[in-house]
């Protein structure tokens, strides 16, 4: 799995959670109304969901054991709740505040988290995964990638447009409890769901435990073993970064 999904960007990988597992995962997403959260990770069933699925050797080649889940967001596409994404890439990150450093641009705060557009390196040691509590055919709106576009590195909205016309895309159908791995700088989209069933998605983000220019994750808690040292030691020799006013 560790060379394809080097070399296209994406893997699909069946029966990552169990039937038992759903229903309690089910149980806690329907706490939530609405089309999506953004901020999962601060609820102790999600924060031990990342750890297990970044602690599980199926995906162990593709993402580092240093790691952390910075993220997670879910969604819910259905008839009712419906809607289309044009192709485009994943280049903002959820950081702690905001700061000044001209290598940072695209700033905007969601819910009271901060969002930024970080330097191209960083979005390229991210890896993003999502899991499926749902069956996704192809009539419930899957992704459609555009294979090895990750390799491009950040692109424009035109230049997204002509590589996705030249190279064609891929429809990623994954089945309840599977997952899809993918790197956040592949070109995706998706189209509204013209099935019946309900499409809902666990959208993880992993990243490195430690980011450059004075950002940090908005979360530390649930750093995996291998990172928390590191972690502590960079939290006691990095002096705070200078934060800025909020857009008003």
């Amino acid at each position: 799995m560790t060379d394809s999904f080097d070399e296209d960007g994406f893997a699909v990988l069946p029966a990552m959670v169990e039937d038992a597992g759903l229903a309690g995962i089910e149980a806690a997403m329907a706490r939530h109304s609405g089309v999506g959260a953004r901020d999962l990770l601060d609820e102790p069933w999600c924060a031990d969901l990342a750890r297990r699925l970044l602690a599980d050797a199926r995906l162990a080649g593709a993402i580092p054991r240093t790691h952390v889940p910075v993220q997670c967001t879910s969604f819910e596409k259905s008839l009712e709740r419906n809607w289309l994404v044009a192709v485009h890439q994943d280049v903002a990150i959820p950081v702690a505040a905001r700061i000044e450093h001209p290598a940072l641009s695209g700033w905007s705060n969601k819910a009271g988290m901060w969002f930024v557009q970080p330097p191209a390196s960083v979005l390229e040691q991210l890896v993003a995964v999502r899991l499926h509590v749902d069956d996704c055919g192809i009539d419930d709106g899957p992704l459609a990638v555009v294979a090895g576009s990750h390799r491009a590195g950040r692109l424009d909205d035109a230049q997204a447009i002509a590589l996705r016309d030249a190279r064609g895309t891929v429809s990623c159908p994954v089945p309840r409890g599977g997952a899809m791995l993918m790197r956040p700088l592949l070109l995706h989209a998706s189209s509204k769901a013209t099935g019946g069933s309900r499409r809902r998605v666990l959208h993880f983000l992993f990243g490195p435990p430690t980011l450059p220019c004075g950002l940090r994750w908005p979360v530390t808690s649930h750093a995996s073993p291998a990172a928390a040292g590191a972690l502590s030691a960079r939290a006691a020799s990095t002096p705070a970064p200078r934060r800025t006013r909020p857009a008003s």
